[in-house]
């Protein structure tokens, strides 16, 4: 099963905009499945859980993936709300209909760096097991989860079924980590992807789709040829900009849309 996502942050930016925009442009942009980008208290109460899905049963979306804030803490107090806040998510994605859960690291070095992010893993993963819920860890430049070496670190760490990791195809470019190294060695353990443009190899600069260097269809190839299944994320990100001053307009959206559908499968 390949299905095309995308992400509420396309749509809606990084602010707290009830996902308006998401819903007001989803269907024109010709997606069917979303990934929630619930940062905000209110975003995973469950109230907005249920608003989220009624919204979706009237746009006729589903919702298959939640990304949230990201995994650390320092101290006993920090990490035991960090895996609370976790486990809520995670029920919030079940109510949902969904079974992906993605979240990244504190800056590098920060909050606890892995170790923080492997002690709160070791406690989630059971409970994840349970729910059936996969818990999918996303890399960012500059990040505690960046390059393969951390990962190698989580892995050697705690190991589990339900975890893997979100190859994020822009912030490993921009990270300087080659996705065919990265498919090399962690294929089996990808579980979620997100599929975003880079300017170029080793410097972080998303821009729109078609105006990187990013080479996303070959590692969606390459990742469905191995066995992938599971979600394709579009992300249109927010931080394209500073470089790059035109308005975003519907068409932005619908070309990731017309270049990946192609690899849709429902079975």
């Amino acid at each position: 099963m390949i299905r095309l996502s995308c992400a509420s942050l396309s749509f809606d930016g990084f602010g707290d905009e009830d996902f308006v925009h998401t819903f007001a442009k989803v269907n024109e942009a010709g997606y069917k499945h979303l990934e929630f980008n619930c940062w905000y208290p209110r975003t995973l109460t469950p109230a907005k859980t249920r608003d989220l899905g009624e919204r979706c049963r009237q746009a006729g979306v589903s919702a298959g993936s939640m990304h949230v804030s990201s995994f650390g803490g320092e101290g006993n107090h920090a990490l035991a709300k960090d895996l609370a806040h976790k486990l809520r998510a995670m029920a919030a994605v079940k109510e949902l209909g969904g079974n992906v859960l993605c979240a990244t690291g504190a800056a590098r070095g920060k909050d606890g760096g892995l170790e923080s992010i492997i002690t709160v893993l070791k406690e989630l993963l059971p409970a994840a097991e349970e729910a059936r819920i996969l818990i999918s860890l996303e890399n960012h430049v500059g990040n505690n989860l960046e390059n393969l070496d951390d990962y190698r670190r989580i892995f050697d760490a705690v190991d589990s079924p339900a975890l893997g990791v979100c190859m994020d195809t822009g912030h490993f470019e921009a990270a300087s980590v080659s996705l065919d190294d990265l498919i090399d060695e962690f294929w089996q353990k990808i579980n979620h992807i997100h599929l975003k443009e880079n300017r170029g190899f080793g410097a972080k600069e998303f821009v729109r789709f078609g105006d990187g260097t990013t080479d996303n269809v070959r590692a969606v190839e390459r990742m469905i040829e191995k066995g992938y299944s599971g979600y394709l994320v579009v992300e249109v990100s927010p931080e394209i900009g500073p470089n790059d001053d035109r308005p975003f307009t519907i068409d932005d959206l619908k070309k990731p849309y017309e270049m990946f559908k192609r690899y849709e499968t429902e079975k």
